[in-house]
C-alpha cells in the first residue's frame, strides 16, 4: 500500500459545491476550488452550473481499499466521471472529517478536533444552499455525527433507523423531485469494521451494499431528474486500518485513514 499522502485537501470541497449549483460558499470555506469537478459541468452540460445535487457519503471508504478493489465498484464508476483523491482532515474521525467537507474550512476553523457531535456554529453549505434559494434535504440515521454537527439549519431532515431505510427514503424524494439538494448518508462499512477489520466478509458485503445503494439512486436521478442538469458525487470522508489488536480503526495520521478518493458524475438534462 501506497506510504505517500495526497495533497488536495477536502476544505475545498464545500465552495466547489456551492459553485457548481450557483449558490454562495459557506463564509469560512477555502476559496481555492476543484477545478476538475467545475470543468466536467461545462464539458457535459455546456454551463458553469446545474441545477440538481445528489450528495451520497458511504462512511469510511479509504482509497486504498478502492484502489485494491476497484472491480467492486463497477456499477459507481458506471454514473461516475471522475475521480478525485482528497488528503481528508485530521484526526480522521467522522465527525471531523465531515464538518470540513460541508464548511470548507480546517477542524481549527470550524471547531471540531476530535469525535464529538456538537452543533456547528460557524458557516456551513447547509446555511449557504438555504440563503441562495436552494431546497436542500439531508437524509441520514438518526442521532449520528451528520445529522447532529448540522443540526438546525433551514434544510428538511429526513432521520431514519438505518440505511436501508435512508436510502428508500432518499429514492421518495428523488422520484417526488421537489428538491435541489439531496444528501444522503450511510454508516454500515465504517459499523462493521470496528467489529471486525476492513477486509473481513462482513466489511465487503457492507461495500457492496453501499455501490448497490449509490446505483439506484442514480438510477433513479436518470428516471425522474432527467429535466435537469445534475451532479452526482460519491463522496467518502476517511479510510480506515487494521489495528495490532485486530479490530478495524480510523483516526491516525497515516495514509490508509488520510487518503480518501471522490466519484463524480454529470448527467445533463434530456429532452425527449
Amino acid at each position: 500500500m501506497s506510504k505517500i499522502f495526497h495533497t488536495l485537501p477536502l476544505t475545498r470541497l464545500a465552495g466547489t459545491l456551492a459553485a457548481a449549483v450557483g449558490a454562495e460558499a459557506p463564509t469560512v470555506s477555502d476559496p481555492s476550488l476543484v477545478p476538475e469537478i467545475l470543468d466536467l459541468i461545462r464539458t457535459k452540460t455546456g454551463s458553469d452550473t446545474v441545477d440538481r445535487m445528489l450528495l451520497y457519503n458511504p462512511d469510511a471508504v479509504g482509497t486504498w481499499f478502492y484502489r485494491k478493489y476497484s472491480d467492486m465498484f463497477s456499477a459507481v464508476k458506471a454514473h461516475t466521471d471522475i475521480e478525485v483523491d482528497y488528503l481528508t482532515a485530521y484526526p480522521p474521525k467522522t465527525p471531523v472529517c465531515f464538518a470540513t467537507m460541508y464548511t470548507g474550512a480546517a477542524p481549527a476553523v470550524h471547531g471540531i478536533r476530535k469525535y464529538e457531535k456538537p452543533v456547528l456554529t460557524v458557516d456551513t453549505l447547509f446555511d449557504s444552499l438555504p440563503r441562495s434559494g436552494k431546497r436542500v434535504a439531508m437524509v441520514a440515521v438518526a442521532n449520528q455525527s451528520i445529522p447532529r454537527i448540522f443540526a438546525k439549519r433551514d434544510i428538511d431532515y429526513y432521520l431514519m433507523p438505518y440505511d436501508g431505510e435512508v436510502v428508500e427514503k432518499a429514492l421518495e424524494l428523488i422520484a417526488e423531485d421537489r428538491y435541489d439538494v439531496i444528501e444522503v448518508y450511510n454508516q454500515e462499512y465504517d459499523d462493521v469494521m470496528h467489529l471486525t477489520h476492513p477486509q473481513s466478509r462482513r466489511a465487503f458485503r457492507a461495500i457492496e451494499h453501499y455501490n448497490e445503494s449509490f446505483d439506484r439512486l442514480c438510477k433513479a436521478v436518470d428516471k425522474h431528474w432527467s429535466a435537469h442538469d445534475t451532479l452526482i458525487a460519491y463522496a467518502t470522508d476517511h479510510g480506515t486500518h487494521r489495528a495490532f489488536f485486530g479490530l478495524g480503526m480510523h483516526g491516525s495520521n497515516i495514509p490508509k485513514d488520510m487518503n480518501i478518493t471522490h466519484f463524480y458524475g454529470v448527467k445533463p438534462k434530456r429532452i425527449d
